[in-house]
C-alpha cells in the first residue's frame, strides 16, 4: 500500500538510474534484488516540489505472501523536499522472509529523508541494504528502525559527493529473546565543506546478540568537512551480547572527525531517583530507554509510527522484567 503520493511520480519498476560507485557488498545486493524482486517502486519527487506530508509505503507479509524481495528507488530532483516512510510488517504465526534494497538520490539543493521501519515477527528473517547519494548543497537523511525479526542483517552507505552536502544516518534497534542482529553502517565524505553524522541508539534484552560496524570515511577531496559517529547501547540483561566496532578513516587533511560508543546498564542512580518518585523498576527502565531513543524518535513525521515504536520498547522492557 502507498499513500501520500499524489504530488510525486510513482513507477512500479526497477530504476537503473543511480550514480555509480557503490561498495562491493551493496552492489552485489543491488544486482541480486534487481534480478529477483517481486515488488519494485521508483518514487520521483519532481524539481521544486516540496511536500508537507510524508509518503508512506507499506509492505505486509502473511501466509499468502511469505517472501518479499523489494527494490525501492527514491529520486529527489533539484530543490525538492520530502519524507519517505517504508514500513515492513508480518501477520500470522508463520516464518517469513524479507530481502530488500533501497537507493536514495538527493540532487542539488534537495532535502529528503528515507525512514525504514522493520517490525516483522520474531520468527522472520530480514536482510536489507540502503545506499544514498548526496549532491551539492543537498541534505539527505536515512533512518533505520530495526525493531523486529529473528535473524536481522542490515547495511547502509551514504556518500556525500557534492560540495557542502549533508547526510545523516540514524539508527534504532531493539534486541530481545534470541534475536541476532548484524549491522554495517558507513558514511563516505568525498566532497569539500560537507557534514556527515551517524547516530545509533539501541537496547538489548534476553539473549540477544548484536554487532554494529560503523565507519566514518573522509575520502581525498573532503577538505573542510566534519563527521561524527555515536552509538549508545543500553543492556537490559546480563545475557545479552553487544559488539560495537566504530572506525574512523581519513584520507584528507583539514577535516574534523569524532566517534564514540557507550555501552552499559541503565544508570543505577537514575533508576533509584525514578523509583524514589513512585515508579516501578520496569517503568523506570522503560523511561530511560525511551529517553535514549528520543533524539531519533522526534524526527519521525508519523505520530502513529512513533507510538508503535514506543509500544515495542515497552514490550521488550516489561518482558525482560
Amino acid at each position: 500500500n502507498i499513500t501520500g503520493a499524489e504530488k510525486i511520480q510513482v513507477q512500479r519498476s526497477v530504476s537503473r538510474e543511480i550514480p555509480e560507485g557503490l561498495p562491493a557488498d551493496l552492489e552485489r545486493m543491488r544486482s541480486f534484488t534487481a534480478e529477483r524482486q517481486n515488488a519494485a517502486f521508483t518514487l520521483t519527487i519532481p524539481r521544486d516540489v516540496r511536500l508537507t506530508e510524508p509518503v508512506v509505503l507499506e509492505f505486509l507479509l502473511d501466509e499468502e505472501s511469505p517472501a518479499l524481495l523489494d527494490y525501492v528507488t527514491v529520486k529527489a530532483e533539484q530543490n525538492s523536499k520530502a519524507d519517505i516512510v517504508v514500513r515492513y510488517r508480518s501477520s500470522g504465526g508463520g516464518s517469513y522472509f524479507h530481502c530488500g534494497f533501497a537507493s536514495l538520490w538527493a540532487q542539488a539543493g534537495a532535502d529528503v529523508r528515507l525512514i525504514k521501519a522493520q517490525m516483522l515477527g520474531s520468527a522472520d528473517t530480514h536482510i536489507d541494504m540502503t545506499a544514498a547519494f548526496v549532491e551539492k548543497n543537498a541534505n539527505a537523511g536515512v533512518m533505520l528502525c530495526e525493531l523486529g525479526g529473528g535473524q536481522v542483517v542490515g547495511g547502509c552507505n551514504i556518500r556525500l559527493h557534492g560540495e557542502e552536502s549533508r547526510g545523516c544516518l540514524d539508527g534504532l534497534y531493539l534486541g530481545s529473546d534470541n534475536r541476532k542482529q548484524d549491522f554495517n553502517y558507513r558514511m563516505e565524505i568525498a566532497a569539500p565543506k560537507s557534514e556527515g553524522e551517524i547516530l545509533v541508539k539501541g537496547a538489548l534484552a534476553g539473549k540477544a546478540k548484536k554487532v554494529l560496524k560503523s565507519t566514518l570515511d573522509f575520502i581525498s577531496g573532503a577538505a573542510g568537512s566534519v563527521g561524527r559517529e555515536r552509538e549508545t547501547v543500553l543492556a537490559l540483561s546480563d545475557k545479552a551480547r553487544n559488539l560495537s566496532i566504530p572506525l574512523l578513516l581519513c584520507g584528507e587533511e583539514n577535516v574534523e572527525g569524532e566517534h564514540a560508543t557507550t555501552t552499559g546498564k541503565p544508570d543505577p542512580q537514575k533508576l533509584y531517583y525514578l523509583m524514589s518518585r513512585g515508579f516501578s523498576e520496569p517503568d523506570a527502565k522503560r523511561l530511560l530507554v525511551e529517553a535514549s531513543f528520543t533524539p531519533v524518535l522526534d524526527q519521525i513525521p508519523l505520530e502513529e509510527l512513533r507510538m508503535e515504536i514506543l509500544e515495542r520498547v515497552r514490550g521488550v522492557v516489561y518482558d525482560e522484567s
